[in-house]
């Protein structure tokens, strides 16, 4: 895993040279025992007018990693895309598309088997993902913004010892100042493998913040 986060820190070095001339943004989330980052090109913002056109569509990459107490390491990368709003008023939005993720989970001690020597489960898997988003308060200043989203990867697209993986979070946004959003979180995150079931490396709230930039003129 040591290799896979210093590729990782490669790609994200090297999509942060690409974002300063592209719009681009930076997603941090933060619980007692788990941490999240992730930077984003191309990120879709509130959908609120002030942002943009009053279409809504577009795509969204995203690549980070993933770490927990229990020494869960993971890193991650998410394509989604976003349909067209029905109308500039649309308080509405939704995306499809895909993440790829992969690392090391830990079996607790209390599940692992007496003639097990090892006590990690390396895990790998494709999963299809849906993304929708409410709009709660369009304020002109702080836009307040609820969504939800959901990854599954059935065995089929499940790779090493992974044999499922689902993901299901929730969370609550604020604009604090156009380029910059804090959000209240909640994220379920677990693996089944060939030898154990139900692997949560994350159940629980989180805190996070979001910075974006701008598309920067050549």
């Amino acid at each position: 895993m040591d290799k896979t986060f210093a590729g990782l820190t490669l790609l994200v070095g090297s999509c942060t040279f690409v974002g300063l001339t592209h719009a681009g943004g930076f997603d941090l989330a933060l619980s007692n025992e788990t941490a999240n980052i992730a930077l984003q090109l191309n990120p879709r913002p509130f959908i609120d007018g002030r942002y943009d056109d009053g279409y809504g569509n577009g795509a969204e990459l995203s690549i980070g990693g993933f770490i927990s107490e229990a020494d869960d390491r993971l890193a991650h990368l998410t394509l989604m895309a976003y349909g067209p709003r029905p109308t500039a008023d649309s308080i509405y939005n939704f995306a499809l598309g895909v993440k790829a993720i992969g690392g090391d989970v830990v079996i607790e001690a209390d599940r692992r088997r007496e003639e097990d020597n090892g006590d990690a489960e390396s895990v790998g898997a494709l999963a299809l993902g849906i993304q929708a988003g409410m709009l709660l308060n369009r304020s002109a200043r702080n836009p307040i913004e609820l969504g939800v989203a959901a990854f599954v990867a059935p065995s089929i697209t499940s790779f090493a010892d992974a044999d499922r993986f689902a993901e299901y979070s929730a969370r609550l946004q604020m604009d604090v100042i156009p380029q910059a959003s804090a959000y209240l979180g909640y994220r379920r995150m677990r693996w089944d493998t060939n030898d154990y079931s139900s692997i949560r490396t994350e159940q629980g709230l989180h805190l996070g913040i979001k910075l974006s930039w701008p598309v920067q003129p050549y």
